[in-house]
């Protein structure tokens, strides 16, 4: 099921939210999610190494989240500025 086009309504069913497809791709978005999820590696069973894996993890998102903003400020910036 193809959701309409636009931004998603504030009344949209969580249900159909999950059965979008993306388009270029004709996969289900929940198939994804749960490729994803079976590609991770879980968690350890002590519950203070499992604590400092998800703050670890955490802090990776983050990072990662800076240089993609810092490679595209390289980018912006790193242009010259024509006369």
């Amino acid at each position: 099921m193809m959701p309409p086009s636009g931004p998603k309504p504030c009344g949209w069913p969580a249900k159909a939210a999950r059965r979008w497809r993306l388009p270029a791709l004709n996969i289900n978005a929940k198939l994804l999610y749960q490729w994803q999820k079976a590609a991770q590696q879980p968690l350890p069973t002590d519950p203070a190494e499992a604590a400092e894996v998800r703050a670890l993890r955490q802090a990776n998102k983050r990072l990662a989240q800076e240089l993609e903003i810092l490679k595209k400020a390289i980018a912006i910036f790193s242009t010259t500025p024509t006369p």
